[in-house]
């Protein structure tokens, strides 16, 4: 009904402004009247909002303390659906809303703490303007703090959210370090039960590897490598986390600048050997295994 009403008052404007020619051939000395203002909100009907304007819109739904949970979760959505777009993600920063939405990472709700982690992944996920100005208004220390969140499916989005944030983006890795951050992740893998979050951590890792070999003595020191041995020891059946934890290895082995201990190396032996026995036709190919085994021989 609304919608009707809206093209009925557009209609209305157009006769009345819509002149005959006889009309519009007014002497040159009359006056000439203003046109009547088009209502804004006919103005959107035709043309729509802007995203930059639903953006807005939904951040202040999600803000306000009188919005019913199942509005918020739809601002929610529409936000991180748009700001998949890299200019909307750009324009956090533009529009001021990084503070508000990094606000939400203390929610105590965690359903709202997960989706501002979402919001805060998708925006920097290959945008270095978007994790600049994530990294300028200090996103990187409270996404770690959310690895020790209660919920589970917190911890996991803030997975991503870091992921976003540091992959390929030096001073955000450069932060992430300062803060302890490779001590946290390894830390998680030592004694998270939640296989989703551990399989995500060991992938995020990989990534890590490839991109700050520099890094791999500090995490040789930090027992990585024994700490991959016991995910396979322990979840030998799990076959997407054994695929993850061995091209992780790997990765660590074709990246160290430094030989490994040979107790490190004794001490996850038995749990790759047993891992190819179990998995040799499928993970990874004849000549990946076979270098793989030469590395801890």
């Amino acid at each position: 009904m609304a919608e009707q009403k809206s093209l009925n008052e557009l209609l209305k404007w157009s006769i009345i402004n819509q002149a005959t020619e006889k009309e519009d051939a007014s002497p040159t000395n009359a006056t000439v009247k203003p046109l009547p203002k088009l209502d804004p909100g006919l103005i959107d009907a035709i043309l729509g909002k802007s995203e930059s304007q639903i953006m807005l819109e939904a951040l202040q739904v999600i803000k306000n303390p009188h919005s019913t949970d199942d509005e918020k979760d739809l601002a929610w959505e529409d936000f991180e659906m748009l700001i998949q777009q890299i200019d909307n993600a750009s324009n956090i920063e533009n529009m001021k809303m990084w503070p508000p939405i990094l606000e939400e990472l203390k929610n105590t709700n965690p359903k709202y703490r997960e989706q501002a982690a979402w919001v805060c992944g998708t925006a920097t996920q290959n945008n270095p303007k978007a994790q600049a100005a994530f990294l300028k208004e200090g996103g990187i220390n409270p996404i770690i703090g959310l690895l020790a969140d209660p919920e589970p499916y917190v911890r996991a989005k803030a997975v991503y959210a870091l992921s976003g944030a540091i992959k390929h983006f030096e001073p955000a890795l450069k932060e992430f370090k300062d803060v302890e951050g490779y001590k946290t992740l390894v830390d998680i893998l030592k004694t998270d039960s939640n296989l989703n979050l551990v399989r995500k951590i060991v992938f995020l890792m990989n990534t890590l590897l490839i991109q700050d070999p520099s890094s791999i003595p500090e995490l040789t020191d930090m027992e990585l490598i024994q700490t991959f041995g016991a995910l396979l020891k322990k979840h030998m059946d799990d076959e997407d986390l054994v695929e993850k934890t061995l091209v992780a290895l790997k990765t660590f082995f074709d990246n160290a600048s430094t030989p490994i201990p040979a107790a490190t190396l004794a001490s996850i032996r038995p749990q790759v050997l047993e891992a190819k026995e179990k998995y040799v036709n499928y993970i990874l190919d004849k000549a990946s295994w076979a270098d793989l085994e030469k590395r801890i021989a």
